[in-house]
């Protein structure tokens, strides 16, 4: 009885190939062991009954095992394996104590993407080439989106939404989702001149970044459900991701994110602007590769002396510095045209916010 319990406790202890098949040569050979002993000092012990009492408590524990903690295992992979990375899904396996399946609030970096002028270059494609343009470029962004251990809430379309910080704790999450945004930005350029040869025209995508606290979880029927995220936050990436084209730029995230990733890449402020569905006004930046954000000092100093002259209400200055800048920048150009607007209808109160009126 005492070996086949501490068999029993043994292997419930540990978890793993290797772990368990040491524990099971090890209390299978024990029998053999302990009665030769017991046999050179004289004494008869039966060996029958004490290798069959832990052959059983092993085949037992192996029965339970597979039942329980292999069914889990199963369930995890079945469940994650169409927002995770494997690396991600061997970690939630590994440490099922980490996962929470129903809905909890999390603090998210959330991504929020959409390819420019999708809509035309859709309607002339045959829905095979379209197909095969949309698994293309899906397949690239959600490589990089995994790689930096993100999950892929869903696709709409040539939309992609994705968030990082769960199921899977990353205190990192806003550093990793703005540089899964700059790589995804980077890999486009890339498969750019591929995708101008199939549709003659250059492929864009537009992203929008927010951090802040979403529900996250199963949400959804009894009999279909998704691992996805809703909240406050989750809307603002939305919103900002559209944003992007007021400006004539493709990577958009808010003071939260920028404050989140503690300088791991360089920004610019781009405008204090008051989105739809929102009282409160938001900082936004772009964020901009190193090599970019080098290159482009001077460009970039002026630009920020235009905005302040903007935000003050300085509209005619502020033009004069933005026209200095639109050869090179769209976002000085879209500054133009506000300005020229404020200056031919002067607002009675100003606080410097850029009020956006559409999603």
């Amino acid at each position: 009885m005492l070996i086949a319990i501490l068999a029993g406790l043994a292997t419930s202890s540990v978890s793993g190939i290797e772990k368990s098949s040491l524990v099971y040569v090890f209390f299978i050979a024990a029998p053999f062991v302990i009665c030769l002993i017991a046999y050179r000092e004289g004494f008869w012990l039966p060996l029958v009954v004490q290798e069959t009492g832990v052959v059983l408590t092993l085949f037992s524990a192996g029965l339970i095992y597979y039942t329980t903690e292999g069914r889990q295992k199963m369930f995890i992979k079945n469940a994650f394996k169409q927002y995770l990375s494997p690396a991600v899904i061997e970690q939630l396996i590994q440490h099922p104590e980490h996962l929470k399946l129903g809905g909890e609030r999390r603090m998210l970096s959330i991504f929020f993407s959409d390819l420019e002028g999708f809509t035309g270059i859709s309607e002339g494609l045959e829905p095979e080439a379209l197909t095969a343009l949309l698994n293309d470029y899906l397949s690239a962004m959600t490589d990089i989106i995994h790689e930096e251990g993100g999950t892929v809430d869903k696709y709409e379309g040539d939309a992609i939404i994705a968030f990082w910080n769960a199921p899977l704790e990353q205190p990192d999450h806003a550093r990793r989702c703005v540089r899964a945004a700059l790589r995804c930005q980077a890999r486009l350029a890339e498969m750019r001149p591929m995708f101008r040869e199939r549709l003659k025209k250059d492929l864009k995508m537009r992203i929008g970044i927010n951090s802040g606290p979403a529900i996250v979880g199963n949400m959804g029927s009894h009999t279909r459900f998704d691992y996805t995220m809703i909240g406050d936050a989750v809307n603002l990436a939305s919103r900002l991701e559209g944003i992007n084209k007021q400006f004539g730029i493709y990577t958009m995230i808010s003071q939260s994110t920028m404050e989140q990733m503690e300088g791991a890449f360089p920004v610019r402020e781009l405008s204090r602007v008051a989105v739809v569905g929102r009282k409160e006004p938001v900082v936004v930046y772009e964020p901009l590769p190193p090599e970019d954000f080098e290159r482009r000092q001077s460009e970039l100093a002026g630009f920020a002396d235009g905005l302040t002259r903007f935000s003050r209400g300085d509209f005619p200055g502020a033009e004069t510095i933005f026209s200095s800048l639109a050869d090179t920048d769209p976002a000085a150009l879209a500054y133009i045209t506000k300005c020229r607007e404020l200056i031919d209808h002067p607002p009675e109160e100003w606080h410097g916010v850029w009020v956006i009126m559409t999603k």
